[in-house]
């Protein structure tokens, strides 16, 4: 992923079409150590630190349904992947500091045109990120001392700004929860006659969605045997409580959308009490 974050960064600063232009001028992550070596004028982006954002931490697990079955995964994790910046140049003495200090200007300023990493210049596995990647450019960095990162490097210090790009990444861990829940049963008795099975009320709830899509609608009315009224959340749920057992009318509407009915079965063997609206 860390490598593929390398080539979003390399696809902003090649965009021709976001001056200032860096033509003629290499792009390199290596360490900017006593060994690095270059050709041409460089501009060296250094990966020197990842760490989770704990300010954009999700506590809250995620719950969906995948075939059928609801399963449980942890939200993505989001990194904030620091960058040192620096320039490079073969000229001597003060023009070639006079070409780092200019490689290095235009470098800030370009990146500096990038708060959000635009959906088009993410690479490979960073495609399809759940949040906008964002770009911070030249801001403190309070956890590193530039004076002992490049004492570390054992280079005479050089100038340099601050990149950091915060990305998320998916943990992979979904757990399964089991199928949907479609009848909850209670059993009203009075215990006044023991012998006198109490009366049984089920909670049912279903969703309603778009035929052809399957997205779920928000704000239909649903009504069950024309007793029961519900409308359905941003999710396309709804739920009807007290309800005896044996078959029900039903049906739903929304506005741009064909009103439907069916005919289900309280408790449900497995069916699902869901609905479909045509256009």
């Amino acid at each position: 992923m860390f490598q593929d974050l390398d080539l979003t960064i390399r696809a902003l600063l090649d965009d021709p079409a976001v001056p200032p232009s860096l033509t003629g001028v290499d792009i390199t992550f290596k360490p900017p150590d006593k060994g690095f070596a270059f050709v041409q004028p460089t501009l060296d982006l250094f990966l020197y630190g990842v760490h989770e954002n704990r300010l954009l931490r999700d506590p809250v697990p995620i719950v969906e349904r995948v075939g059928g079955v609801f399963v449980r995964r942890t939200p993505p994790l989001r990194v904030d992947c620091d960058y040192l910046v620096t320039a490079w140049s073969k000229k001597p003495d003060a023009l070639g500091v006079e070409e780092e200090h200019r490689l290095l200007g235009l470098a800030l300023a370009k990146l500096s045109r990038f708060p959000l990493v635009p959906p088009g210049h993410l690479r490979n596995s960073l495609t399809g990120q759940p949040f906008p990647v964002q770009v911070w450019v030249a801001q403190t960095d309070d956890s590193r001392s530039l004076g002992e990162f490049w004492s570390a490097l054992g280079v005479p210090p050089r100038p340099s700004f601050h990149l950091m790009v915060t990305i998320a990444i998916d943990p992979q861990d979904a757990v399964p929860e089991g199928p949907p829940v479609l009848t909850k049963q209670v059993t009203l008795d009075d215990d006044l006659d023991p012998a006198t099975a109490g009366a049984a009320r089920f909670a049912i709830g279903g969703t309603v969605r778009a035929a052809g899509t399957g997205l779920p609608v928000e704000g239909a009315d649903v009504t069950l045997d024309a007793t029961f009224a519900a409308t359905t959340d941003g999710a396309g749920r709804f739920v009807f409580s007290r309800v005896g057992a044996g078959d029900h009318a039903l049906r739903a509407t929304a506005p741009g959308f064909t009103a439907s009915g069916r005919t289900v079965t309280v408790p449900s063997a497995g069916d699902p009490y869901d609905i479909e609206l045509a256009p």
